[in-house]
């Protein structure tokens, strides 16, 4: 498998070829991108900082693209402003993905991770496929863009929110308490999530799911 640099014409061509609407690329920030060709694992965490070392040893200017399906055995998350792309034309299977910045995130296939926190709104959140978690945290107004599948897992969203929220074909709430499923170390107390320790844990590759 093949990682070098790409110039947005090139992205273009390749979402035209992957059968993107040019929606998608609208939302996206033009630029070089860096592009895997071909299914990628990752071993650790996947960050979207800037002054971080992404997985591959190219240097990106606006993100990632990764032609095939991503398995992070870590998390993908983020937390400064600036944070980059990541466009998955495939599936993508992390631990968690954990964002409280501006990230701009496709995935053309299928999502699963144990758990997903967003807590910002001037983001880009797409997911062509389903996108399932045992918990899905989405706070102050933060939402994906399109969930073109099933999302699925126990929700946490603030009180006035409803899954029309969510902008997903279909929605599969579970009701087990978020106490049952998430170790103690992430809980507020007052029966939320604390999305710094939520962060900390995954970035360790500490448990975050009771066992």
């Amino acid at each position: 498998m093949s990682t070098r640099n790409i110039t947005w014409a090139e992205v273009v061509e390749l979402f035209r070829q992957r059968g993107l609407p040019p929606s998608t690329r609208e939302n996206l920030h033009e630029g070089e991108y860096v592009l895997h060709a071909g299914n990628a694992v990752v071993t650790g965490n996947f960050p979207l900082n800037r002054g971080e070392p992404h997985p591959w040893d190219v240097a990106w200017d606006i993100g990632c693209v990764v032609d095939g399906d991503l398995t992070v055995s870590g998390s993908v998350y983020d937390v400064d402003d600036g944070a980059a792309a990541l466009v998955v034309l495939g599936d993508l299977r992390t631990t968690g993905i954990h964002t409280t910045c501006d990230p701009k995130i496709v995935v053309t296939g299928d999502t699963t991770a144990e758990v997903v926190f967003g807590e910002y709104t001037d983001k880009y959140l797409e997911f062509r496929g389903d996108l399932r978690a045992a918990v899905q945290v989405w706070l102050a107004e933060c939402a994906p863009d399109h969930v073109g599948g099933t999302l699925s897992g126990r929700l946490v969203q603030p009180p006035c929110a409803d899954h029309t929220h969510l902008n997903a074909a279909e929605v599969e709430a579970t009701t087990v308490p978020v106490a049952d499923l998430l170790v103690p170390e992430v809980l507020d107390g007052a029966g939320g999530v604390d999305g710094d320790a939520l962060r900390e844990r995954l970035v360790a590759g500490l448990p975050v799911l009771r066992g």
